[in-house]
């Protein structure tokens, strides 16, 4: 029987280490108290009991509650992107890419993301303070959506071809669309209409976004 080998000790876990889990139960609590229980009803008392950790370290790392929540939605915003861009890249050579990119924006914008940031947007629209943080994150995050849109739709003609109005405004159209019936779907609920919707969006996409770039010939 052969020998088994030692165990490595494990590493301890550095400071900074320790503190990036912390922000991250943090953050990831705030999300889940803002889509359950709305913007008034989350409380940083609550929010430390949900991320597990004491008062004291939630408020060491974000001392009020609207650097909190924004924080949180920063985060999450930087999370689904990375996460989009990873089931894009994971689609096989052979499927619809505009098809596929509404329907994966769509499961990601129609649930508790879209209820936690349209939580913060209301509260936003009567506290100034709050609007700033809200305003400066939602810029920011349609800012990477231009930028991941243009990676993975590259513009027709090249970065150097006249300016096409229809692919420019295709991101913001598209989240514009989602984000209504998002909302709809709050308070109607009628799945069929959504389906027809998001249906008719798609055959729009395929028009006015390129194809995947032909691949280059394999030398022989």
């Amino acid at each position: 029987m052969a020998a088994r080998k030692p165990l490595q000790p494990t590493r301890p876990r550095t400071q900074e280490e320790r503190s990036a889990t912390t922000r991250t139960l943090l953050l990831d609590a705030t999300i889940s108290c803002l889509a359950e229980l709305g913007y008034a009803g989350t409380t940083t008392t609550e929010i430390a009991d949900r991320a597990g950790v004491s008062r004291g370290a939630q408020l060491h790392h974000y001392p009020t509650k609207e650097r909190l929540v924004t924080e949180a939605i920063a985060h999450l915003f930087a999370r689904r992107d990375q996460e989009f861009r990873a089931a894009f890249a994971a689609l096989p050579a052979s499927a619809d890419r505009a098809s596929s990119a509404v329907d994966l924006l769509w499961s990601m914008v129609s649930g508790p993301t879209f209820h936690a940031w349209l939580e913060l947007v209301v509260a936003a629209r009567t506290d100034a303070a709050l609007r700033g943080a809200v305003t400066r994150i939602t810029t920011d995050f349609m800012t990477t959506v231009r930028q991941t849109f243009r990676e993975l739709f590259p513009p027709p003609g090249g970065p150097d071809a006249p300016a096409n109005p229809t692919y420019d405004l295709a991101p913001t159209f598209t989240f514009a669309l989602m984000q209504g019936l998002a909302l709809d779907q709050i308070v109607i609920s009628d799945q069929t209409a959504i389906t027809r919707v998001l249906e008719v969006w798609k055959q729009l996409a395929r028009v006015a976004l390129p194809a995947a770039p032909a691949k280059e010939p394999t030398p022989r």
